[in-house]
């Protein structure tokens, strides 16, 4: 129980949002999620650092019975801490060589706080600092840091936040100059990197780490001529909307070996057979039927060897159809047949970032349901409000999960325990593919 400005909270009981915002390497590779939680007290009652200070709390709460695993899979993660956090007894339920703790008070702290941050530096937590203010920060802090985080959007906005104040250039190069030569020690991650010229600055500057809705909106392919291999691919996906039969199946096959291969290597490296390995398109037939075939080709659009290949925005698509399928299912609104719409909806909503068509040319070739159509063209109708949960639930949106949730009539605790489903099982099956890839 946490009591602050009168406010009383049951951390056990709460109901609680979980966001994951991926930090990236300069690969373009995630590397860890900065995870978010917010309860539903939070986000009608609280704001400001008192909620940040109550949020802390929750967190811990959440990740004791949530599990590290289903949250992060095989990332690191960033957790926001407060300084009472930090010298409270509930670190001790996380495991320090997958944590980095993010410092987000200000200023001087307290000696009791700079104690267990050493405490915590030696049984392996690695630590990072935000919106860092060098001249107004302990010496002692500043030895142990391993990260300092720095605000683009600050920067943009000439912001005399604490960020700014220390440095005569107050340009991102300045910043990232003096820090280099204040904390060596430390890598340097920025957050809101928001456009390609952002990235493109932060490159040239050798930074360590990136976050921002850049990288959670890949770069559209528009008005490049589409290679055979993805027109063929389409085609495909459309005959399997019509239920077509095999003989019209087959031919765009033989006609394309690196497609054919793709999905064999595909069906084989999850093990959809059993024991039984995958070996021609008509076994493939056989053993998945068309519906799980169409499945299986929906994700090969983003597997497929001659797309431009990113394992994020793969396990990412994945993800979100799982969600969408989840969700349809949960007892407030199920309806047959819906999962596995939903999960069609999930599946073709990137599409659009590596067939290098729009979306709306996709969907021509495709004899999808005018409700289909219209969620991922225009966010309307049922699926379409499934979708735009499921985006606000990806760019960590929580006051536009929170007037979904009450549209749909589900609970902050449904949507939370589905997201862990899904995390799950597309965490497992990137995996397989990967490993089948390598």
């Amino acid at each position: 129980m946490i009591q602050a400005d009168n406010t009383l909270i049951d951390t056990e009981s709460a109901e609680i949002f979980l966001g994951r915002s991926p930090i990236l390497d300069g690969r373009g590779k995630i590397t860890a999620y900065e995870m978010l939680f917010k309860s539903q007290e939070s986000l009608n009652n609280l704001g400001g650092e008192h909620d940040l200070a109550v949020s802390s709390n929750i967190i811990i709460n959440a990740m004791s019975h949530f599990g590290l695993e289903s949250v992060l899979g095989e990332c690191d993660g960033f957790l926001p801490v407060t300084g009472k956090l930090l010298v409270s007894n509930t670190m001790t339920l996380l495991p320090p060589k997958r944590i980095v703790l993010e410092i987000i008070e200000q200023g001087q702290l307290d000696a009791s706080v700079v104690l267990s941050l050493k405490a915590l530096k030696r049984k392996g937590f690695r630590l990072a600092l935000t919106d860092i203010d060098l001249l107004d920060t302990n010496d002692e802090l500043l030895s142990l840091l391993d990260i300092i985080k720095i605000n683009l959007s600050l920067i943009k906005a000439g912001s005399e936040s604490s960020v700014l104040r220390s440095f005569a250039q107050k340009d991102l190069k300045g910043l990232v100059s003096e820090i280099r030569k204040t904390v060596p020690q430390a890598a340097i991650l920025v957050s809101q990197v928001d456009s390609e010229a952002d990235f493109e600055e932060c490159k040239k500057l050798k930074v360590n780490f990136f976050q921002g809705q850049y990288f959670a909106k890949p770069t559209l392919l528009r008005g490049k001529k589409p290679k055979a291999e993805q027109m063929s691919l389409m085609q495909l996906i459309g005959l399997l909307f019509k239920d077509s039969d095999v003989a019209s199946i087959e031919p765009y096959f033989k006609n394309s070996p690196d497609l054919t291969l793709g999905l064999l290597r595909l069906v084989n490296s999850v093990g959809v057979g059993g024991h039984m390995q995958i070996a021609s398109v008509r076994q493939a037939l056989v053993v998945l039927g068309q519906k799980q075939l169409l499945q299986w080709m929906l994700l090969l659009v983003y597997t497929h060897a001659g797309s431009k290949l990113n394992n994020d925005l793969q396990q990412r698509v994945v993800n979100r159809a799982k969600l969408l399928e989840l969700l349809s299912q949960h007892d407030s609104i199920a309806k047959p047949g819906l999962s596995d719409q939903a999960f069609m909806v999930g599946m073709l909503s990137l599409a659009d970032h590596v067939a290098d068509l729009s979306l709306d040319e996709i969907l021509k070739q495709i004899p999808l349901a005018e409700p289909l159509q219209k969620a991922l063209l225009y966010r309307e109708g049922f699926f379409g409000e499934l979708l735009s949960l499921t985006e606000a639930i990806e760019s960590v949106n929580f006051p536009e999960m929170e007037r979904i949730r009450k549209s749909l009539g589900m609970t902050a605790e449904d949507i939370t325990k589905l997201q862990l489903q899904a995390i799950q099982w597309s965490n497992t099956l990137s995996s397989k593919i990967t490993k089948a890839n390598s």
